[in-house]
């Protein structure tokens, strides 16, 4: 198989728009709609340092958030045998969220959503946590001849939300275990530290059934195989509003440094790293090292190293620097993508041609960004004064 060079093909982004990159940050014209104020500071950065950054416990002295946000998740839970669901992934936010909470004497539920696409150590890592942490646990497995079909049919549609089956799917899972069971509240890995910097052109709401429906139309597939993944607007306005099911961001209430944790979860549980960023599973490393920079210019490194830029943790010179290197490894990829197509039932060659494509976007499908908007709006109002910390 015949790995194709960033220069071989570069995403529309880039085709199209000259190229920019922000003078604070290293977010650039990655994102079609990236904007540029007279500094040429862009709108990611800033909008990151004017609020989401305030979300953030950056004292390392200060227990209290965090303290205060268990406080109010057992005082929500004293009523269930679970304080709280927690999804596990195997990665490291999932696993120390599961820890953090079991640390401070919170009653874990584990909900793990297997896709088929599980690393050999991510699945240790997961046995490793709910035996040494005894948690509550359950497996949401999708079926696997449904699943394929759906995965295709996002890669055939060329957009960058080849992961939105499966970040649905997580969706749905936590929140069906939390329902089933009587669980008021959900931990999530999600963090401002490393995360809170993503475009929307780079990663479109998964909850959108509308833009999901659109692209398994387009690809011939009947919309019933959304169904183990399906997780709309309506379900999480019945999960949310009708039955009060909350999700809490633990991370952000302290100082999360991801190295440190790696060794505390190690020394506590023998969790074992995976090797980068989202290794825990085969299909997003491929999708987020190799497919995305491929196919739309997209280099995921972007947005972590300009949340860490903003933070004062990471030099932008330093970024640039490690933004010089591929975020794959030639050699390796190339057995990664034998291994992928042989798993989606395609060919080496079928996988080439979809990488190849020409790149599209959420706005190239009928979606419900605007009704979407309006109904988040409605609800971040109606909730702004309650004392959470969600992301």
């Amino acid at each position: 198989m015949n790995i194709i060079s960033r220069e071989q093909q570069i995403g529309v982004s880039e085709k199209n728009i000259q190229y920019r990159i922000c003078n604070r940050c290293v977010m650039d014209t990655s994102d079609p709609w990236i904007s540029f104020d007279q500094d040429g500071f862009c709108n990611h950065c800033t909008d990151y340092l004017k609020t989401r950054i305030k979300l953030l416990n950056q004292d390392s002295l200060n227990d209290q958030p965090l303290n205060e946000l268990i406080s109010i998740i057992k005082s929500r839970g004293k009523k269930s045998k679970f304080d709280c669901v927690v999804g596990l992934s195997g990665g490291v936010d999932s696993s120390y969220v599961a820890y953090l909470a079991s640390k401070h004497n919170l009653r874990v539920f584990g909900v793990h959503m297997d896709n088929g696409w599980n690393s050999p150590i991510a699945v240790e890592n997961i046995r490793n946590l709910v035996s040494k942490l005894n948690m509550g646990y359950a497996s949401y497995v999708l079926p696997w001849a449904d699943f394929r079909k759906v995965q295709l049919a996002f890669l055939r549609a060329s957009v960058p939300e080849a992961e939105t089956p499966t970040d649905v799917a997580i969706q749905r899972a936590v929140n069906f275990y939390a329902l089933k069971n009587g669980i008021p509240s959900i931990l999530s890995g999600g963090n401002i530290a490393s995360e809170g910097i993503l475009p929307v052109s780079w990663h479109y709401n998964a909850r959108d059934t509308k833009y999901s429906y659109s692209i398994l139309n387009q690809a011939g597939c009947a919309t019933k195989l959304f169904a183990s993944q399906k997780h709309g607007v309506l379900d999480e306005v019945y999960s949310k509003v009708i039955k009060g099911i909350k999700t809490f961001y633990p991370l952000n209430n302290i100082i999360y440094d991801k190295d440190a944790v790696r060794d505390e979860l190690k020394e506590a549980v023998g969790w074992k790293y995976y090797g980068s960023k989202h290794g825990e599973s085969k299909f997003t490393k491929f999708i987020q090292g190799y497919y995305l920079y491929v196919k739309h210019g997209i280099d995921y490194r972007r947005a972590t190293l300009s949340s860490e830029i903003c933070q004062g943790v990471m030099s932008r010179d330093s970024a640039i620097n490690i933004l010089n290197n591929l975020p794959y490894d030639t050699q390796a990829v190339k057995v990664e993508m034998e291994y992928i197509a042989k798993k989606l039932g395609i060919s080496d060659q079928e996988l080439q041609a979809i990488v190849q494509m020409p790149p599209k976007w959420y706005k190239d499908f009928p979606n419900n960004e605007l009704i979407l908007g309006k109904i988040y709006d409605l609800y971040r109002f109606l909730t702004k004064k309650e004392k959470t910390s969600n992301f």
